[in-house]
């Protein structure tokens, strides 16, 4: 073989092996970004939780489609709300929506932010949407198309739809959920904690299990429970159940927010933990002075030490 010949042999030989280099580099990367956009999907996926709905005191079902907490907003499938406020609900050619209600009439378009309620043209902070055959709304449109008024429990991820003279004892949601204010104050918190519904796991989780040692909060979260660990931030690391936590507590150490749906009802048993006593003015001004404990606020917002909701759940056996 010539000189020259044994040249371009060598060197097509060195390009292959470059070539299967990059081939396995390339798929090494592509590999890897699907990995990378799979965690992502599943994150967005678990970062939904479902919530119950009630209206004027009377929990409505929802045959398939549910509605769902996700990013600081509750979004709610139309039809079976605005049928258990007594609405027709019709659909239109290009994905227009019609809901009729005594001689209001509202249209809203899939995607669109554009809500129509009589002549009058209002805006929501998100569009409607189409997921699983039914169109979601934002929470919000139902205070702006319907005139309901509604409530939004965190803890118990629980929406309370009143009309007519009940409504007055709720008060009206806003694009994004917040904590009720009490009736005789502007602090969204108060005093002398309240237990939800149900108490299976509040149990589980205060008696001979949650507790402060040394500035840090221990426990184990239950089994079947959801849970999370939230900075100021609002960024947020999901706990597993069955596994052993342990946080600092004091400034900027954020909360907790534990949950379990109820083992004899249609809502959830839930609980916020704060970490931190003045993680905010209003949190501040009524327990700002303990700095040796953590707050546990339970039903309506109500907050107490951890050392004296532990003795209450005690009390419950």
């Amino acid at each position: 073989m010539s000189q020259e010949r044994a040249a371009t042999v060598n060197a097509n030989s060195q390009n292959k092996g470059v070539s299967k280099r990059m081939k396995k580099k390339t798929g090494l990367f592509l590999m890897s970004a699907a990995m990378l956009l799979g965690t992502v999907a599943g994150t967005a996926a678990a970062a939904k939780v479902d919530v119950s709905v009630q209206v004027n005191s009377k929990a409505v079902k929802f045959p398939d489609a549910k509605p769902y907490y996700e990013d600081n907003r509750v979004l709610i499938p139309i039809r079976f709300v605005s049928e258990a406020l007594g609405a027709e609900v019709g659909y239109g050619t290009d994905r227009v929506v019609t809901i009729k209600q005594g001689a209001k009439t509202v249209v809203m378009k899939i995607n669109s932010k554009t809500v129509t309620v009589d002549s009058v043209v209002k805006e929501l902070d998100v569009p409607a949407r189409l997921e699983q055959n039914r169109t979601y709304v934002p929470l919000r449109f139902i205070s702006e198309a319907l005139g309901a008024q509604v409530g939004w429990n965190q803890q118990q991820h629980l929406v309370t739809i009143t009309t007519g003279s009940a409504a007055t004892a709720i008060p009206t949601a806003s694009a994004t959920p917040t904590a009720t204010p009490t009736a005789n104050s502007n602090n969204m918190y108060k005093v002398g904690f309240e237990w939800p519904r149900e108490k299976e796991l509040g149990k589980e989780l205060f008696i001979n299990n949650m507790k402060v040692e040394g500035g840090k909060l221990t426990f184990t979260l239950p089994k079947d429970a959801s849970g999370s660990k939230d900075a100021d931030d609002g960024s947020f690391v999901k706990l597993i159940p069955g596994r052993t936590y342990s946080y600092p507590i004091g400034k900027d150490a954020g909360s907790l927010s534990i949950s379990k749906p109820e083992s004899k009802g249609d809502q959830w048993e839930g609980y916020t933990i704060m970490l931190d006593t003045n993680i905010n003015e209003d949190l501040s001004d009524l327990f700002g002075s303990i700095t040796n404990d953590v707050i546990v606020v339970g039903a309506n917002h109500s907050g107490s030490p951890l050392t004296s909701v532990i003795q209450k759940a005690k009390d419950l056996n």
